[in-house]
């Protein structure tokens, strides 16, 4: 297996090799293709990022611990922290729900910072141990899970909600969620993921980065197959694998078994194995949830005086009739369009790999760049029941409980959110490669 260096990559996106120019502090370097970011310069990246995430992590603590924020009526009050309303919906039977809240409010992001923290101190020594790379892997897969952001819009649609009911009070809690949203923005985009790659010890001993390699040159126009033209080289033509995990090209003695990663040891695949056919079982299953979801209640709430069960679309109707039509429209949109969206732009994405669609490959990318963008902002409605139920409880007064198609809806946004993680973009651009493909034609 013949390694390459880091000057020389293949697009995660669409897998054409390009050469990475040295970039001017502050630059950046995208794909010709694909506009997919390839490379940045960000001088000083690891003692500002270090300092960033020592920042996030003592937020964090501060969110967890302090109360997020309080109700008071007729002389009574109650305080909910993020972890107290995951254990109203354990309480009130709704266990996998709140897994699922704790996972994305508290698990994944104190596994973030805890990871980020502990590779940005051990790369320190040169070379890093190999097990930095594990970590590093680990916080890029978590990474999305952690929806601090969208719990925070959560909380201020919640709090539009119980307003007519009680008086809102914020805590210190709800400050400092906000402060560790901004601090892991800021760590994500001053981080340099690159930088660490190259001071961690390789699996296979090398212990740095290559510093002579074959020399890489574009065939002549007779050697590329298909329509293409000689320029649009791709990793998978020239026999080449990119690691999904560090970003290393690699040429293996046999494609079919490309063997593991000589740098950080993960198992190598030309493509992402059976993609197509798991993106499809996701996609069929987040469909059959999507019905349940919206006709089954995903709030009950109790007075003396009446009781009644909300779905999302009478949730989206009561905040429009309180005057408050943005967050409604936010939470139509997030809660019932963006679900909806994801899942038929998905179908068409897999659609056009199988029918080997020419056209359009460019808009089928953003497209699919979009679907991973906001396909967490679904989670907008769980998070709204679970901070809802956590503070109206001041019984016999008043108070709320989950619905049935609240987890109805959580396996929605989990089920599209995996579709796409599984769904490989490459496939887009490989509708010519008869030869590489390895999916069933259904045109």
């Amino acid at each position: 297996m013949i390694p390459f260096p880091e000057s020389i990559i293949a697009c995660p996106d669409c897998d054409l090799l390009q050469r990475i120019p040295t970039l001017t502090p502050g630059g950046t370097a995208s794909c010709l293709r694909c506009g997919h970011t390839l490379a940045s310069s960000k001088p000083d990246s690891l003692d500002r990022t270090l300092a960033l995430t020592v920042a996030a992590l003592i937020a964090l603590i501060i969110a967890n611990v302090m109360p997020l924020m309080g109700l008071s009526a007729v002389g009574r009050q109650a305080f909910t922290t993020i972890l107290g309303g995951v254990l109203k919906l354990w309480q009130q039977g709704h266990q996998i729900t709140a897994v699922l809240v704790a996972f994305c409010t508290v698990v994944a992001p104190t596994v973030h910072i805890g990871f980020t923290l502990t590779v940005l101190l051990a790369v320190r020594q040169t070379p890093a141990p190999i097990w930095v790379g594990t970590l590093l892997r680990m916080a890029d897969f978590n990474q999305p899970w952690a929806m601090l952001e969208v719990m925070m819009l959560g909380i201020l649609v919640a709090l539009i909600k119980i307003a007519d009911l009680a008086t809102v009070i914020p805590g210190i809690g709800m400050f400092a969620v906000g402060a560790l949203i901004m601090l892991i923005a800021a760590m994500t985009v001053s981080f340099d993921k690159h930088q660490v790659w190259s001071q961690i010890r390789w699996v296979d001993g090398e212990g740095q980065q290559l510093t002579s390699s074959p020399e890489f040159k574009e065939p002549a126009e007779g050697e590329v197959e298909g329509k293409e033209t000689p320029g649009e080289l791709t990793g998978i033509k020239m026999g080449l694998v990119l690691c999904e995990g560090c970003g290393l090209l690699t040429k293996p003695t046999d494609l079919e078994k490309p063997g593991h990663c000589p740098r950080c040891g993960q198992e190598l695949e030309l493509r992402r194995p059976n993609s197509i056919q798991r993106t499809w079982a996701l996609l069929i299953a987040a469909s059959i949830c999507y019905i349940p979801a919206n006709l089954l209640p995903v709030m009950s709430t109790t007075t003396p005086t009446y009781a009644e069960k909300d779905t999302i679309m009478s949730g989206v109707v009561l905040l429009y009739v309180h005057g408050s039509w943005p967050l409604a429209l936010i939470v139509f949109v997030a809660s019932v369009v963006i679900p909806m969206a994801k899942i038929v732009a998905l179908a068409y994405l897999l659609i056009s790999v199988q029918c080997r669609f020419m056209r359009s490959k460019e808009e089928r990318i953003r497209l699919y760049r979009l679907v991973e963008i906001v396909g967490r902002w679904s989670m907008l409605d769980v998070f709204v029941v679970t901070f809802v139920v956590a503070l109206v409880q001041l019984q016999p007064l008043m108070s709320v409980g989950p619905g049935a198609g609240v987890v109805f809806f959580a396996a929605v946004v989990v089920l599209t959110m995996l579709a796409a993680e599984t769904f490989d973009p490459r496939l887009i651009w490989d509708s010519r490669n008869n030869k590489e493909e390895q999916n069933d034609e259904i045109c």
